[in-house]
């Protein structure tokens, strides 16, 4: 038995928006939130004294991270490498530059051979050796066009051509690599993309026109014993919830909550007891990670008759410490919300934000009068238009309308 743990989607330097900076470290807290969510995968890692960790893409927010970030993240992957826990990273989308040369964000631990570590940036198949035996790894990263598009006969294909032949040829690469598999020794394939029938959450946006979205059924080999992919964020099994569903095939999601969009989504990592023909449901167990909570308070106030305290009333419902929280309140313009007082009321929260939607009325412009005779008087036809606003505010128009007009004698 191969004890494993599988983690994806850290996204060092997302969700900075919703922290402050921490006087005594100079670290966004937010950015803090993301360090403690790989924390407690690296600890538990070494504390469960695990044979293999598996990291499955997307390190940073984009591909040219900050130092602090690259810092952050080689202090934790060298722990691993000191407890001499062989540590795979695969490429995700947000690790990769788009160029030619395919360079991506993780190419300093190729380069520099850090011991116990191995980077995949291309589909291979490597067989990897731990204290509790040997387990071989198949491992599609995240697929570019760069370098199918510097062949000549490939780039006046459209680009459902283009990903079409794309897909094509990552299901002869997994095949080939399965043929090639030893029978006698546990099989995973890890990757980064997305898979037809998964579920995403909030970071859709972020991917459409770059990704690859491949069958479910590339993966249902039964040579392989589990299948965990990154790239989705919201962790889900796509297949292998009934025993004769093998292998099971999942996305591990992602650590912490990036936004709004996942704030009812759990957040952790997956533990494996991987054993040759024998890995099941049954030995994977998701991991919290323990997430900073994000929460929306709505309230529609268009019918109330006292929309402040109707408001800080549905406030005080919710438990707000230490949380990230959003108020969205809807109220008719005519209607006021001090907003001073709300924030007084959110000053137990990490963080929040409030979202003012006003309720405008509907006007009718039509007025009987305004008929085609009044076209040789516009000043009388602006007159009446006018209708619904103060003397005040009349008199300034028409004014500004005489000045604009040559007519203010």
């Amino acid at each position: 038995m191969i004890k494993v743990v599988h983690f994806s989607d850290l996204h060092f330097g997302s969700g900075e928006r919703y922290g402050s900076i921490n006087p005594e470290t100079g670290l966004n807290k937010r950015f803090e939130d993301f360090a403690k969510a790989l924390d407690k995968a690296i600890d538990f890692s070494i504390e469960s004294d695990v044979d293999i960790v598996i990291f499955t893409g997307d390190t940073y927010k984009h591909a040219t991270p900050e130092p602090i970030y690259q810092r952050e993240f080689a202090r934790r992957i060298k722990r691993l490498s000191n407890h001499k826990i062989p540590t795979i990273l695969l490429i995700g989308n947000h690790d990769i530059l788009y160029r030619i040369d395919g360079s991506d964000a993780l190419d300093i631990y190729s380069t520099l051979a850090i011991d116990h570590i191995t980077v995949f940036n291309k589909i291979e198949l490597k067989e990897i050796s731990t204290k509790s035996g040997s387990l071989q790894i198949i491992a599609l990263p995240h697929i570019t066009k760069s370098r199918l598009l510097t062949k000549e006969e490939y780039r006046n294909f459209s680009t459902k051509e283009q990903d079409d032949l794309m897909i094509k040829k990552v299901k002869e690469a997994i095949e080939s690599n399965i043929q090639k598999l030893n029978p006698k020794l546990p099989s995973i394939l890890i990757g980064h993309g997305t898979i037809e029938t998964a579920q995403f959450g909030s970071e859709q946006d972020l991917s459409i026109g770059k990704v690859l979205s491949y069958p479910l059924g590339y993966f249902k080999h039964n040579e392989l014993d589990y299948v965990g992919f990154g790239h989705i964020h919201k962790h889900q099994i796509l297949w292998g919830k009934n025993k004769d569903e093998k292998p099971v095939i999942l996305y591990a999601g992602s650590l912490e909550r990036v936004d709004f969009g996942e704030e009812d989504e759990e957040k952790g990592f997956i533990y494996l007891e991987l054993e040759k023909g024998k890995t099941s449901i049954e030995n994977i167990k998701f991991k919290s990670s323990d997430p900073r909570k994000l929460q929306t308070i709505s309230c529609d106030l268009t019918e109330s008759t006292d929309p402040q305290l109707d408001l800080e009333t549905e406030i005080k419902k919710h438990d707000l410490a230490g949380a990230i929280i959003r108020v969205r309140y809807k109220i008719k313009e005519e209607d006021r919300v001090e907003e001073v007082k709300i924030k007084e009321l959110l000053k137990s929260c990490f963080s929040y934000v409030i979202q003012k939607e006003i309720a405008h009325k509907e006007r009718n412009y039509r007025i009987a009068e305004l008929d085609s005779n009044l076209a040789t008087n516009p000043m009388t036809a602006l007159d009446k238009y006018l209708f619904d606003k103060s003397e005040e505010d009349k008199q300034i128009l028409i004014q500004k309308a005489k000045d604009l007009m040559g007519e203010s004698k």
